[in-house]
């Protein structure tokens, strides 16, 4: 899977803030109504599949695009400029898998949370 820096950036805030988020959350009292529980639960299912997407993207290329220009021609006659470019690709590759674990058990964590906040949902009367 190629992901490009800025989704690696993205996917990454969503998945570490919601987890911050779950640890001092964690601190605070637990919610005294069922508005809380739910609250809780939903905000942090974007930081479930971002976990998710982090982890299946396992060993990542990571794409940066670069653009070289390489001629500029000026037509004296008029005030027309002709100019090309290339674009270069360059990959950084993140071989270290043990960042697969990393996010799968962000995700884990995460997932156990939103389940045990369902449950105690379910069984308050």
């Amino acid at each position: 899977m190629s992901l490009s820096i800025i989704e690696l950036f993205v996917y990454g805030l969503f998945a570490y803030s919601s987890m911050l988020v779950l640890i001092t959350s964690i601190n605070k009292e637990p919610p005294a109504g069922k508005t809380p529980a739910i609250i809780r639960s939903i905000y942090l299912i974007p930081g479930i599949i971002c976990a998710a997407i982090l982890a299946l993207a396992g060993t990542t290329d990571i794409g940066t695009v670069t653009i070289d220009l390489q001629n500029v021609i000026k037509n004296l006659n008029n005030t027309e400029t002709w100019s090309e470019a290339t674009t270069s690709t360059s990959t950084i590759i993140l071989q270290n898998e043990i960042w697969i674990i990393v996010h799968v058990m962000i995700m884990l964590v995460m997932i156990a949370y939103v389940i045990q906040q369902l449950l105690e949902l379910i069984m308050k009367h």
